[in-house]
């Protein structure tokens, strides 16, 4: 509040001031909330030299203003109309912030606070989002920045925000470190690191030996052309101690990198394939913000890791292998391998833990991207209460997800002359819908007898009910406004963390 009765002046340099605050604007008029007061006449003097920059506090606005004594920067930010906050609340002030946080940042600031806002979980979430970087394999050249620390009043919203962003980064962080810095191995071992100091949290890490003795047919069959060794990740959460059922189970892809193998990816972009355990990054991130949350839910994740690469040992076009469900499965592309090690944890994840709800994310395949871009995560699932509930933790935390269909015809898509089921369809269409029948056929019994009237398949609600979540698309931007970083982008972690809030408060009847 003493920072904001201090009037304005220009006349300082702004590389002296070191602290910095960052303040909405709202209607064109200062947003205070009620925790501040500030008089009419000093509310005058700041917004007439706001005016004097030529804002309006448009939606994505922000101006930088000096205080009297020059150790301040005040970074005003727009926060558009009613109109618009009404509607839009979260994503407008996630946005705000770290546009101020990452405006102040650039100037050199140290410390930063965030005055109230319209809602205080957005504000945390856009400081900590917005003042992420990649760059701990640059040299550093010269002085080095001191971190920014951000603050802001006491706020148990606030906190939940910082965690949520603090998860949706650890995943960024996953996904851009280099393959020869996150391999199977290191992988596994962060994650029981970042998990180890809560107590109802139990991480296992599973080598190869265990996964013969499993039967993980797939995951040996993707893992046979590295030389890094394949690693299975359990992570097993109990926040509701007096109950015995699993609420929901997160599977998530891990191809630490993914070359295609013998069905080899073009060299272009192939920089990206580090980020193809974008699925496992998330799901363990949201299990980090859910045990630091302490949500009162019990959870199981597992993420099957490995790499995707060329030698003499490496699975060939047209071998065929036996799945932990029994299924025979022929390879008919080796780049279609994430469902491959999908379909084994799946299986496992059910069979061992008997989750109520299960879904599994993936950067599963290049028609997602084709069909809706780098914005919205396509999803499949026949429940439409756990549909449901996608759709409302998709919409709290603003991330953009589309229901997709599912029908009986993909199953016989998948037939196979040789085994029970090819790992690709046998037609150049549907290849996210045919990889989705893949995943289902080990999750509730195989679906290999064909219904002599095809449906589409929308009102299943068998135990466990199921979702499949392809992130191939909003796995990586190039957009670096807002809260946004260009790169891998940690999606759509915020959205699992909110899903297990909801589960926890409201379970599906």
């Amino acid at each position: 509040m003493t920072v904001l009765k201090r009037l304005f002046s220009a006349t300082v340099s702004r590389s002296a001031a070191k602290q910095g605050l960052v303040v909405g604007l709202l209607d064109n008029k200062l947003y205070m909330g009620d925790k501040v007061q500030i008089t009419g006449e000093q509310a005058t003097k700041i917004q007439s030299e706001v005016s004097a920059l030529g804002t309006k506090g448009d939606v994505g606005d922000v101006h930088v203003v000096l205080s009297s004594d020059g150790t301040t920067q005040i970074a005003v930010v727009g926060l558009g109309s009613t109109a618009q906050l009404e509607q839009h609340t979260s994503e407008i002030v996630r946005k705000a912030v770290a546009t101020g946080i990452k405006k102040l940042a650039a100037q050199s600031v140290e410390t930063v606070s965030v005055a109230p806002m319209p809602c205080a979980q957005s504000a945390g979430e856009g400081a900590v989002l917005g003042l992420y970087k990649f760059d701990q394999f640059k040299s550093k050249q010269g002085e080095e920045k001191t971190p920014v620390s951000v603050t802001s009043a006491a706020s148990e919203a606030w906190q939940v925000g910082k965690v949520y962003a603090e998860a949706q980064n650890l995943a960024r962080d996953l996904t851009n470190t280099p393959a020869n810095y996150m391999t199977p191995t290191i992988f596994a071992e962060r994650m029981q690191s970042e998990l180890s100091k809560f107590a109802n949290v139990q991480v296992n890490i599973y080598d190869k030996a265990w996964v013969e003795q499993q039967r993980m047919g797939g995951l040996l069959a993707v893992s046979a052309g590295s030389d890094e060794p394949l690693k299975f990740l359990e992570i097993i959460y109990r926040g509701a101690p007096s109950s015995d059922s699993v609420s929901l189970a997160m599977v998530g892809k891990g191809i630490t990198f993914d070359t295609g193998g013998y069905s080899l990816k073009p060299g272009k972009s192939m920089d990206m394939m580090k980020g193809d355990m974008g699925g496992g990054a998330t799901v363990v991130s949201a299990m980090r913000a859910i045990a630091e949350l302490q949500l009162p839910i019990n959870m199981v994740a597992t993420v099957p890791l490995c790499e995707n690469m060329i030698n003499g040992k490496a699975t060939k076009v047209s071998d065929v292998y036996t799945s932990r469900a029994g299924l025979t499965v022929e390879v008919m592309n080796t780049d279609a391998e994430g469902r491959i090690v999908l379909a084994d944890a799946l299986h496992y994840t059910v069979e061992r833990h008997k989750p109520e709800n299960i879904i599994d994310v993936a950067t599963l395949t290049g028609a997602m991207v084709v069909a809706l871009g780098e914005l919205y995560t396509g999803v499949f699932s026949a429940s439409p209460k756990l549909w449901q509930q996608i759709e409302k933790a998709g919409k709290t935390s603003d991330e953009a997800v589309w229901r997709m269909p599912l029908h009986d015809t993909w199953d016989t898509m998948l037939k196979s002359d040789v085994a029970d089921l090819s790992n690709i369809g046998n037609k150049s269409e549907a290849g996210s819908c045919t990889a989705a029948a893949f995943l289902r056929q080990f999750v509730n019994g195989p679906r290999l007898t064909p219904p002599k009237v095809p449906a589409e398949q929308t009102n299943d609600e068998e135990v466990p009910r199921w979702a499949h979540l392809d992130i191939a698309g909003p796995m990586e931007t190039s957009n670096s406004t807002g809260y946004h970083s260009a790169g891998m982008t940690g999606r759509p972690t915020r959205m699992l963390i909110e899903l297990a809030r909801q589960l926890s408060r409201d379970p599906i009847a």
